[in-house]
């Protein structure tokens, strides 16, 4: 019966995905008439619409990210969010004027260059033209730029750090009728947003990015995802889609911008192509490799954002791509997007980038990567930044947190983010997350961090020990207060 109720809503999100009447198969199911005429049972449709948290919704919200949690010292007492009825959402991807929420009108981060040139920032620096990017559209033929990035040693900035060439060989030399790319904007790691800031301010640059990715591999069809929280970010990059269209700049190639429904895992090229066909956002195993057999069967690339912006820089000039941006925030005097050479120490980032601790506050230590990255302690701040130097780093955002902020009080916080946004698919997340708030002894830790670590399908449940295994290290008189 389970496999015949799969085999019903993936035939309904095929059939879904030939109609472009809508821009999502998502948008049917948050909205109720719609969802009655999908022809799914109730039931099902239910099982959808409970999985997503802003499935649509069009509350208002208040985000309770890690920097927003911890804004203001311990437990967050000083946030204004506090107290109000709107809606809890785990990110809201303005971390730098923390605490924040829809009311709230916040400026745009500051943002610095530390690397000698500009990639991923050329066109956001102050002094760049205000005008539409529309020169990045001007590319070299497929094998040109696919011979560009892999000479430069392009990786995907979205965590995994994979070569990019390589995924994009992958696709091309797969046979099929077509091809599709697809830009991950589900930027879900509390502390970052670089991908909020690129797509809303400087779109053009990742389309031109995906622009690219088409002409390598050749497809005909591209998807934007963008995150449900990023409702400016999506009205953005339609603009700029019809703008490049107008200008006949997409060279043939059919793009849609899409929203998600709010969900974490979502992020997960597998789920989040599930996402996109109407499905609940459930990693699956690979192989399959989407580049190889993703959207409808179709080879599919999935690229992180950040990656797709520095694509066109990398493919004209053919400039190394050893930069990363970061996104910084908490416990610092200028709160920001800092991009940096790949391996600059942690200390030198926040020092130069950010401008060091302000006045009362003592760095104690930062969580780099979102809630399954990294806990680094202020004594190993001179840690270097890149892949290799701090495995886990993910999407580059770092929260500081002052001497205020209690290891437990940080575990708690990770227990809560891992219980709400595990999908439930595999017992060992299902279990092993809604199970750490409840454990009060090392032993009984260890076991289900081990646990989770071996036993879970997606990178999602082997990653939430991460931070916690750091905090043990490291503050292991302060875990078990309670």
């Amino acid at each position: 019966m389970a496999v015949d109720a799969e085999r019903r809503l993936l035939n309904w999100a095929r059939r879904r995905s030939d109609n472009p009447e809508t821009s999502h198969a998502l948008a049917d199911l948050g909205d109720p008439a719609r969802a009655r005429g999908t022809g799914l049972r109730p039931v099902h449709v239910e099982s959808i619409q409970t999985f997503y948290h802003q499935l649509g919704s069009s509350f208002a919200r208040t985000c309770v990210g890690t920097a927003c949690r911890f804004a203001g010292g311990v437990d967050g007492k000083s946030s204004r969010a506090r107290g109000r009825s709107h809606h809890p959402v785990a990110c809201l991807g303005h971390c730098y004027a923390a605490p924040f929420d829809d009311l709230l009108n916040a400026e745009p981060p500051p943002r610095v260059c530390l690397a000698d040139t500009p990639v991923v920032l050329r066109n956001l620096l102050e002094g760049a033209p205000a005008e539409p990017s529309l020169h990045e559209y001007d590319l070299p033929d497929g094998p040109a730029i696919l011979a560009a990035i892999d000479a430069a040693g392009l990786r995907g900035r979205g965590g995994a750090a994979y070569p990019t060439a390589r995924k994009w060989r992958a696709a091309r030399d797969t046979e099929a009728p077509d091809r599709i790319v697809v830009a991950n904007g589900d930027e879900g790691d509390p502390g970052s947003y670089i991908d909020r800031i690129l797509l809303e301010e400087d779109p053009h640059a990742v389309l031109a990015g995906i622009v690219a990715c088409a002409r390598v591999i050749g497809a005909r069809r591209a998807i934007v995802f963008v995150r449900a929280e990023y409702r400016a970010a999506r009205a953005r990059t339609e603009e700029a889609v019809a703008q490049a269209s107008e200008a006949r700049l997409l060279g043939g190639l059919d793009v849609c911008v899409v929203s998600g429904g709010g969900s974490y895992v979502a992020g997960e090229e597998t789920a989040l192509l599930r996402s996109i066909a109407g499905l609940r956002a459930e990693p699956h195993s690979k192989p399959p490799y989407p580049a190889m057999e993703g959207l409808e069967g179709l080879p599919t690339i999935v690229q992180n954002v950040e990656t797709l912006a520095c694509v066109p820089e990398v493919a004209r000039t053919g400039r190394n791509s050893g930069t990363k941006a970061l996104c910084i925030s908490g416990a610092v005097h200028h709160p920001g997007i800092v991009e940096i050479p790949v391996g600059l120490s942690l200390r030198s980032v926040l020092a130069e980038g950010a401008g060091g601790s302000p006045p009362g506050r003592h760095p104690k230590m930062a969580l780099v990567g979102g809630p399954m990255g990294r806990v680094v302690p202020e004594a190993e701040f001179s840690t270097r930044l890149s892949w290799a130097g701090l495995p886990g780093m993910g999407h580059g955002g770092i929260v500081v947190l002052d001497d205020s902020v209690k290891a437990d009080a940080l575990a708690r916080h990770l227990y809560e983010f891992a219980a709400s946004e595990s999908c439930g698919q595999c017992a060992p997340c299902r279990i092993g997350t809604n199970r750490l708030s409840f454990v009060r002894d090392r032993e009984e830790l260890d076991e289900v961090l081990d646990v989770l670590e071996i036993g879970s399908l997606c990178g999602f449940g082997k990653a939430v020990p991460r931070p916690l295994r750091d905090l043990l290290r490291h503050f292991p008189e302060e875990f078990f207060r309670c």
